[in-house]
């Protein structure tokens, strides 16, 4: 097809080779066992995949190269038989200079995202377990490492429910961790100031950060390598072939690619403003805010923060994460945080699609592009290096950048796998008569570490005979609960979900 570009992320022979970025030294992961997931199709569903490539049309096509399409990419060209069946479509990120103009948006431009096996709701425990159980198999087939296993650390006052609940999902779970009081925090983190009584969750194993840019490097080199076409291009409007059977995908400046069943993993770009969902439908997406500051740091300072583990906290009246010092493209030293003051206590209790303080909805495409372009609000930076000054005082940042990005909230706090459906329960799109579409999206501000697993389920859903994975027992990973589902209204700028209790971040 038109566009079509096969081998490396970047056309390149060398794009999957390793890199060096920690700032010291940081331990591996190694490969796990656990929930693979080579199971999950069936041979007849194996077999249905591999027909027909000869009329130029792909059996999937994702439009979405983050870390969400990235995986299902993954995973679902390693279950397909034979090359060319899966394509992998999406801009290349734009050099840093110039963002202000730039057109590519994503949440994996960073180095640097919290991962962790705990959490206060068991769904997305059990989505972060499998996703981190095969980060040393996709670092192995890739070349690319991008996991620092430094631990992590989840503090707050002495009676959070939060950390109850990720204390007990993770006991039930078997995931090591241990409970520290105040001491025991000064003697273990000495550099690290909380407020009196503070006690905190400590997870010192397959816990710590992962670079997002380099995880959907290593995603993106494993599926070129099993065979799935990169396409760089902006998709721009998707139409359904009536009556031939399959969907085409109209690219920025030109091409097209077509395909039986079209993935969307477009985060909080679903809706607009490319026209990928047909026209007047839309999905039951809340788009927020959210910004992080990113402090330089001097090889001193990052030194003494050596042993630093990733870091969310969560009090009475402010939050913040926190990851360790790691080295970035361009050389800078950098400690990120994010976070911001609230007016008053916001306990966490079960799922949640919330705003956080600090956040604020984001109602329209252009409203999102708008954001994204800024650096964020000069007065949510000064109160975030305000916060870093509380908790690791004796730093000194050399330089202080922030960035915008968005989260992508779903009425259910939990994402969107599946296919679109009208309100009869048929495709949107004509079903036997033309393409179907999937999406895989809704990360509500906690699925980076999750997105290989959640990358698995969808590329399940797309491709198994049942619309999910046929070995999947787990009650938590039930097809029900990942229904997408499209707004009442035909209005895409709709006004924002109602808004529910705020949930601890990523």
């Amino acid at each position: 097809e038109e566009g079509r570009k096969r081998g490396r992320a970047d056309g390149s022979a060398s794009s999957c080779s390793p890199a060096s970025r920690r700032v010291p030294s940081r331990r591996r992961m190694r490969p796990a066992t656990g929930h693979s997931g080579e199971s999950s199709f069936s041979e007849e569903t194996r077999a249905d995949t591999t027909s027909g490539y000869s009329d130029g049309v792909y059996e999937l096509v994702v439009v979405g190269a983050g870390l969400i399409g990235a995986a299902a990419a993954r995973h679902a060209a390693q279950r397909v038989l034979s090359r060319g069946r899966v394509a992998l479509v999406g801009p290349a990120e734009d050099p840093r200079e110039g963002w202000a103009e730039r057109r590519a948006f994503g949440a994996h431009h960073d180095e640097g995202r919290i991962t962790r096996c705990t959490d206060p709701e068991p769904t997305w425990a059990l989505l972060a377990q499998r996703s981190i159980d095969r980060y040393g198999t996709i670092a192995n087939e890739s070349g690319v490492e991008f996991f620092d296993e430094v631990g992590h650390l989840a503090v707050g006052p002495p009676d959070s429910l939060s950390l109850s609940a990720r204390a007990s999902n993770a006991a039930a779970a078997g995931v090591p961790f241990e409970w520290l009081d105040e001491s025991a925090l000064r003697l273990r983190f000495p550099y690290l100031h909380f407020p009196p009584n503070a006690k905190a969750v400590w997870e010192p194993q397959r816990s710590g950060y992962i670079s997002a840019r380099r995880l959907v490097k290593a995603q993106t080199c494993s599926a070129t390598s099993s065979g799935c076409d990169r396409v760089e291009a902006e998709a721009e409007r998707i139409v359904d072939e009536d009556g031939r059977g399959f969907c085409t995908v109209h690219l920025r400046g030109g091409g097209v690619v077509r395909a039986r069943k079209v993935l969307l993993a477009c985060g909080a770009f679903t809706n607009g403003p490319a026209a990928l969902i047909p026209e007047g439908k839309s999905l039951e997406l809340n788009n927020t805010t959210t910004q992080t500051v990113h402090f330089s740091l001097s090889e001193a300072d990052a030194a003494r923060l050596q042993k630093m583990p990733s870091l969310i906290a969560k009090f009475d009246h402010w939050w913040a994460y926190v990851l360790p010092p790691i080295r970035y493209p361009d050389g800078r030293i950098v400690l990120k945080l994010g976070g911001a003051r609230t007016a008053a206590a916001t306990p966490v209790t079960g799922a949640s699609n919330a705003s956080l303080a600090g956040t604020r909805p984001l109602a329209s495409p252009a409203d999102l592009i708008e954001w994204y372009r800024t650096a964020g609000e000069p007065a949510a930076t000064a109160e975030m290096a305000e916060m870093l000054r509380s908790l690791i005082p004796e730093v000194e940042p050399l330089e202080v950048r922030s960035d915008a990005c968005a989260n992508c909230r779903t009425p259910t706090g939990l994402p969107y796998i599946g296919e679109l459906l009208g309100d009869d329960g048929r495709p949107i799109l004509r079903g036997g008569d033309g393409g179907h579409m999937y999406v895989a999206t809704g990360g509500n501000g906690l699925a980076a570490k999750s997105s290989d697993e959640i990358g698995r389920l969808a590329a399940c859903a797309v491709l198994s005979v049942g619309g999910w994975d046929p070995e999947e027992k787990h009650p938590l990973l039930a097809a029900e609960r990942f229904t997408p589902r499209l707004r009442p209204s035909v209005n895409v700028q709709a006004s924002p979900l109602p808004q529910q209790k705020a949930k601890w971040y990523d």
